[in-house]
């Protein structure tokens, strides 16, 4: 039988003959209330066991999940940094890559006005080449001319020791 604190209350016991109570009686009621006593005091022991454990594991989830908060929190973070190191690292690469391709042109252009004054300088000298070798020619073919006797008119061949017995010849012009 189960006791209830109304059953406490509400439980009389025999009177015996000389006014009192009937002792097995109340030692039989002790004896029950002890052992459900017993019981219950067990059965609340074992309760608290279970509340401290299921307390002790409520606490390693706590703990749990304030770390994975902080995990979490870092990893953010550190994601964050990351972008914002690769992109100050992305905007260098391009700074250097500009920089050095305004150095690339500026190179090439540098090289092409070089190139272009020596063609200018090799067309000049071609032009005072050319103009050196006329004069050259011009130079060489006045001492040719001056060189060279002028035409004389054609004399008659010379007589030779037959040519009186001939009769002359009329030549026409």
């Amino acid at each position: 039988m189960k006791l209830t604190p109304l059953d406490l209350q509400q439980k009389t016991f025999r009177k015996v003959t000389l006014g009192g109570l009937d002792e097995r009686e109340v030692r039989s009621w002790l004896d029950l209330v002890a052992t459900q006593l017993e019981e219950l005091t067990r059965k609340l022991n074992r309760q608290d066991e279970e509340l401290r454990r299921r307390e002790a594991r409520i606490n390693e989830f706590k703990d749990r999940e304030q770390l994975l908060q902080q995990t979490l929190t870092t990893t953010q973070k550190v994601a964050e940094e990351m972008k914002v190191n690769a992109r100050k690292e992305v905007e260098n690469i391009i700074s250097g890559a500009e920089l050095q391709a305004e150095k690339i042109i500026a190179n090439a252009q540098a090289r092409r006005m070089q190139l272009v004054g020596e063609i200018e300088e090799l067309k000049r000298a071609r032009v005072s080449f050319v103009q050196q070798m006329q004069a050259l020619l011009d130079q060489h073919k006045a001492m040719l001319d001056h060189m060279r006797p002028e035409p004389q008119k054609e004399e008659p061949p010379a007589a030779d020791n037959v040519s009186f017995l001939a009769p002359p010849v009329n030549k026409k012009k």
